[in-house]
């Protein structure tokens, strides 16, 4: 029976050969990443020297490259590599963040095992324990990255199978969409008004700015980084038939900061929206001391972030409930749309590429009984 070949990276005995005085040459047999075996030689003046020499040179041409895994590498070394794939994908800053963000809990939870012990059972005890400590949205994102991570460690011939793949799945709850009728809309919006007229201890005038933004988003469904992206001279046109076009939105990122980002984020979300008379009466009024529409008080981007701080203190002072937030605008847009039109319209409104998203998260229906009114009279005959 034929011997088995040697393990790849491996090497077999050094045999040393004195060629003259002073002169010796030691040789081995080693099994290259490539599969095949190659005599490896090196010289010295002596036997030991040389046979030194050689041992120096194979266990450098055993040494992995930097890029390579294998089942006894560490996890925390493959999110490494795999945070370098990252970046040189094609998707944006946003999810990159994202993704960073959960690689957190990645490397502190299973970080420390080695590849061939991150099992099935592994990744369903690492998942588990994430949704009790840090909620199922942390697990789900959580499991989509480790499986990316898994499937590096696969295509590097680290590991046989994802075994994220038949881990536990962490189910969405369904919650049906909440969001604030037209007599709820129109009082927000007086109170918003009312809110941003305050004046400061001094009688000095108080503008929070907080009216307008949310004016926009019930004019047109766009989201609230679409709303202080937009820009007087390249995004809104108020002759004719007034419209904008959703063309970036503004983005917060780690390690970069605060800026715009100049496409939308998807290809729908670049559209063409036409304004209601309210929207473009308030468009009209606004001051353009900046190049941005609703930028911030010192004329510059104006950060979502901040903007929401700014909204929960309106919404402690007038008793709404932590669900409401600026977001549930845009499901007021996408109700009463899909209400008085289709959820197609209302999708395109507010920029899904299918009306599915839209109905799952946007519009609330109204269930509605059927009309029994005379069979239910039997009681009071």
């Amino acid at each position: 029976m034929a011997r088995p070949p040697m393990p790849v990276g491996t090497w077999g005995t050094i045999n040393r050969v004195q060629l003259g005085p002073g002169q010796w040459v030691a040789r081995a047999r080693f099994r290259d990443y490539d599969g095949v075996t190659r005599i490896v030689e090196r010289g010295g003046p002596s036997g030991q020297k040389a046979e030194n020499a050689l041992k120096e040179a194979l266990r450098d041409r055993a040494r992995l490259p930097a890029e390579d895994l294998t089942p006894e590498t560490r996890l925390s070394r493959v999110v490494e590599e795999w945070t370098k794939e990252l970046e040189r994908r094609d998707v944006s800053d946003g999810t990159k963040d994202l993704y960073r963000r959960n690689m957190k809990h990645i490397v502190r939870g299973m970080g420390g095992l080695q590849v061939r012990e991150v099992t099935v059972p592994a990744v369903d005890r690492f998942l588990e324990a994430l949704m009790v400590n840090s909620g199922p949205e942390t697990a789900r994102l959580c499991r989509v990255v480790l499986r990316g991570i898994c499937g590096l460690a696969v295509r590097k011939g680290a590991m046989p199978l994802n075994p994220v793949r038949d881990a536990v799945s962490i189910p969405r709850k369904a919650a049906e969409p909440r969001t604030l009728d037209v007599a709820e809309v129109v009082r927000a919006r007086a109170q918003l008004a009312e809110w941003d007229a305050r004046l400061t201890n001094g009688g000095a005038l108080r503008r929070t700015d907080i009216a307008d933004p949310v004016d926009m988003i019930l004019g047109t469904g766009i989201r609230t980084g679409e709303v202080f992206a937009l820009r007087w001279d390249q995004d809104v046109h108020l002759v004719d038939i007034p419209y904008i076009e959703v063309t970036g939105t503004v983005k917060e990122i780690t390690g970069k900061g605060l800026y715009r980002q100049g496409y939308a984020k998807t290809e729908m979300s670049h559209r063409r929206l036409i304004l209601p008379p309210f929207l473009v009466d308030a468009l009209t009024e606004r001051t353009r001391d900046s190049e941005f529409v609703f930028p911030s008080v010192t004329g510059t981007l104006r950060s979502p972030n901040n903007f929401r701080t700014q909204w929960r203190k309106f919404r402690a002072a007038h008793g709404y409930e932590d669900w409401v937030t600026p977001r549930t605008f845009r499901k007021a847009v996408a109700t009463l749309v899909a209400t008085e039109a289709d959820d197609e319209t209302a999708a395109g409104q507010l920029g899904h590429e299918s009306p599915k998203i839209t109905k799952r998260h946007y519009i609330r229906r109204l269930h509605e009984g059927p009309d029994v009114r005379s069979i239910l009279e039997l009681f009071a005959s």
